[in-house]
């Protein structure tokens, strides 16, 4: 045996103790020619004892998974007592008490509006008028207003409002809310604007520039070529009850309108529109837009699940919409929208209260379309205007009130009984009155 040969680092200490056996008439290549010619002890055995080849294999199936490594049941891990709330805590108290003060007062208030929305409302700048809504002439149901048709067909400009009606013009930004007071401190409309957000602008944009394509897709019928606030083209969709109809629901159109429809409500621009006109209605005139939603909930409920909305009831109250397609003549609209100049054309004209309102694309108005008569100042030549107006027809509540009845089929059940006819009449009466007396009553700053 050789000597053992000790590892040295270069200072001299020894690191590790091997011994290295030197063979002087060892081959490696040789060897290893040797072992590659010669066969190994398997080959030796598959010659004598040949075997099968293994099973094909089968697709990977969900059962092939080893299985999930087992766990004992163990209760759940336990919170730390610092973590924890405490079981009283004072803070949830307080919130408690506002929330029970808040309803209160709102109960008091007979509003459900909270406070910093009623602090807002009432520092509104008001526009008061010397009119009042039982000055207007009604329809014998007591349901709607009736219109003078031909007042709303001719064509004005402002100074031959201001000179043959006597119309202030008010000079509105388009923003900022400014309700409509009449002389019994209603707030029969509202000029809502639009919120202080510049998405929402582009978003009223968008919704123009989708109406201009709209209408390059479009054959309009010959009625829906004009309208009572100008000779534009305008067409409604939704659910609505009249002009023939023996009982409500959705309003027929041609195929290619029904999709043109569809596509333009399933779009960002109308929800949010659609969204803000409903949140302004719920909030100026809480007590109509619950009659609006429980009307809707009625007709779209037990009566016939298969009427269609144009928009969610989260997302609007209103039962159908109008779409003015323009371009260059006057519209009757709630959110105007387009490219124009509206110190120009464009403006509201109220023709009960005697004002033409400065009316900006983007901007939303709300007004009692069953009272008020209204129409439009024409826009320069080469601009182009549009409009969205969502409505419910009062045919509507008038189905619901007499028990999902027309007219005619409650007339008919009580033509043999005066005390009915005579209880009937007075309710008809005293539809209109409930309806007006709903309204808000302004009580901010004047």
């Amino acid at each position: 045996m050789p000597s053992p040969i000790p590892g040295t680092l270069r200072s001299g200490k020894e690191f590790a103790t091997h011994s290295a056996i030197l063979l002087d008439d060892f081959d490696v290549l040789e060897h290893a020619h040797a072992a590659r010619l010669k066969p190994s002890d398997a080959e030796l055995a598959s010659d004598d004892h040949p075997i099968s080849p293994p099973p094909p294999l089968r697709p990977y199936d969900r059962r092939d998974r080893l299985p999930s490594r087992t766990r004992s049941e163990s209760p759940p891990p336990r919170r730390s007592s610092r973590l924890a709330p405490p079981e009283d805590n004072s803070i949830d108290r307080s919130g408690r008490t506002r929330a029970a003060h808040r309803a209160a007062e709102q109960v008091r208030l007979g509003t459900p509006l909270k406070r910093v929305v009623r602090k807002h409302l009432n520092n509104a700048q008001p526009i008061h008028v010397t009119t009042a809504p039982t000055d207007y002439p009604v329809t014998s149901t007591g349901w709607s207003g009736i219109r003078d048709r031909d007042t709303q067909q001719r064509k004005y400009s402002i100074v031959e409002l201001q000179q043959d009606f006597d119309m202030r013009v008010v000079e509105w930004d388009g923003r900022t809310s400014r309700p409509l007071v009449d002389r019994e401190s209603r707030v029969i409309a509202v000029l809502s604007g639009r919120p202080n957000d510049p998405e929402y602008l582009r978003l009223t944009e968008q919704a123009a520039r989708e109406l201009e394509a709209a209408r390059a897709e479009l054959n309009f019928w010959p009625d829906q070529r004009g309208g009572r606030c100008g000779a534009f083209s305008s067409v409604s969709a939704g659910i609505s009850f009249g002009g023939g109809q023996q009982v409500p629901g959705n309003l027929s159109l041609p195929a290619a309108m029904t999709l043109v429809f569809q596509r333009l409500f399933a779009l960002a621009c109308f929800f949010r529109i659609s969204g803000f006109a409903n949140g302004l209605f719920q909030t100026w005139n809480p007590a109509v837009h619950s009659l609006y939603v429980l009307t809707l909930d009625a007709l779209t409920g037990d009566y016939n699940p298969s009427l269609r909305c144009n928009f969610s009831r989260r997302i609007s109250a209103f039962a159908a919409a109008t779409l003015n397609f323009g371009p260059t003549t006057g519209w009757c609209a709630i959110t105007a929208l387009g490219f124009f100049n509206p110190d120009v054309g464009g403006h509201l004209v109220l023709w009960d209260l005697k004002l033409i309102i400065r009316f900006p694309a983007g901007s939303t108005i709300l007004i009692p379309s069953a009272i008020l008569r209204h129409s439009n100042i024409g826009i320069a030549a080469g601009e182009r205007c549009y409009s969205f107006t969502q409505y419910t027809a009062a045919g509507l509540f008038r189905w619901v009130d007499n028990n999902f009845r027309t007219e005619v089929v409650v007339e008919e059940a009580i033509w043999h009984d005066p005390e009915a006819q005579a209880q009937r009449v007075r309710d008809r009466q005293q539809c209109w009155a409930t309806g007006i007396n709903s309204y808000q009553r302004w009580a901010g700053r004047s």
